[in-house]
């Protein structure tokens, strides 16, 4: 029993890390591109670039002066800066920008992300809306190559790249720029395929008409749209040359916050979808569940792996028990040398590795208890 144990959860964790996206890098590499079906008088079409900000005083003045400056007909262009309950001055700094035609959504009580997000839309003009956030900066030519692919009108999303500037105070940069790097790489295979399973909800660009309310208490915002629009008929696909950027969290205890809530929500959309993905209906329902849930359900999988191979006995056995402890003592000599003031830079990947496996524990605690949004969206410092 405990030896179809350690196969089982050795095969869920070998499909998820190697044979999945080898699979998929391999057929996107030998499958042509779906080839857009671009309408001969597409022209640019107008834009609502949506911010959403929290108490983001600090940066919302430089992540407005961004927008301004982005490569788009201003005509073309409209910006909502949609303020969900803050308290700070970011209310009164988007106000000195109306004079530009920067639009602010202020709203007292606070809601949650997705409460803004519905209102933002409700009130948005252009026929594509670009979702952002304050604290993530566009390249010049991001809408561009936004907004190009919609040329094709079976496309309803068009997700960007999102990149995680490399800075030595931010702890947490090596470990989020290694892991979006590999995202990028998957995205772009995926997309070719057809659809990718979520969007980043940094850089995302959808056809306003197809955008449906959510409701309040969804905390992957991203998830739901991009569900959303696939059901729909339409495909939501990755351009790499739409570029946005910002830092990671400050600190490895920040970014494991915001990785708790993003597992969190993870559960959420497959409970909430759960007749669509189990068992899985299209290769988007597969794409979803080995590339997004198996790693949500990494935790358990790591756990089963290694109580079962205590018992096991064998030379691979063995030696496969050794590369395990040999991780985990790595990294927890990474973390008690880290609560000391001693950077360890040999054990920070196990480290990171293990401290987001933790996160989503706690993430899948938070959907067990159905714990509120408002209790766990706090924004990280950056």
């Amino acid at each position: 029993m405990l030896s179809i144990i350690f196969w089982l959860c050795f095969a869920l964790g070998f499909v998820h890390y190697f044979a999945y996206p080898l699979a998929v890098l391999v057929v996107a590499r030998f499958q042509k591109t779906k080839a857009p079906d671009y309408q001969s008088d597409f022209a640019q079409p107008s834009v609502t670039l949506i911010v959403a900000a929290y108490n983001e005083a600090a940066v919302i003045d430089q992540k407005i002066q961004n927008s301004l400056a982005l490569e788009y007909p201003k005509e073309l262009l409209e910006i909502l800066v949609v303020s969900d309950g803050s308290n700070d001055a970011t209310p009164e700094r988007v106000a000195c920008y109306a004079h530009q035609g920067v639009v602010s959504l202020h709203e007292a009580p606070r809601k949650g992300k997705t409460a803004a997000l519905n209102r933002a839309v409700g009130q948005a003009k252009g026929e594509i809306v670009v979702f952002s956030d304050a604290n993530t900066f566009y390249d010049p030519s991001a809408l561009r190559e936004l907004t190009k692919n919609f040329a094709d009108p079976k496309i309803g999303g068009v997700c960007g790249r999102k990149c995680i500037l490399k800075e030595e105070k931010r702890d947490s940069s090596r470990g989020d720029g290694l892991f979006w790097q590999f995202e990028s790489a998957l995205k772009t295979s995926e997309s070719i395929l057809g659809s990718i399973p979520t969007a980043d909800g940094e850089i995302f660009a959808i056809r306003r008409r197809l955008y449906q309310v959510l409701p309040e208490d969804t905390i992957n915002d991203d998830t739901g749209i991009t569900f959303a629009i696939v059901r729909q008929g339409y495909r939501v696909i990755y351009e790499p040359k739409a570029i946005s950027r910002e830092s990671a969290s400050i600190t490895l205890k920040e970014d494991m916050a915001v990785k708790a809530r993003m597992v969190y929500g993870g559960y959420q959309s497959l409970w909430n979808n759960r007749r669509w993905l189990l068992p899985p209906r299209d290769l988007f329902a597969v794409q979803f569940l080995l590339h997004k849930t198996l790693r949500h359900a990494m935790p358990f999988i790591l756990l089963g792996l290694f109580l079962s191979n205590l018992t096991l006995n064998g030379p691979f056995y063995d030696w496969f028990l050794a590369c395990q402890v040999v991780l985990y003592l790595i990294a927890g000599a990474g973390a008690i040398a880290r609560s000391a003031g001693i950077e360890l830079s040999w054990a920070y990947v196990p480290l990171y590795y293990c401290a987001m496996n933790v996160s989503a524990l706690t993430g899948f605690a938070y959907f067990l208890k159905g714990r509120a949004l408002t209790e766990i969206w706090t924004k990280a410092e950056r």
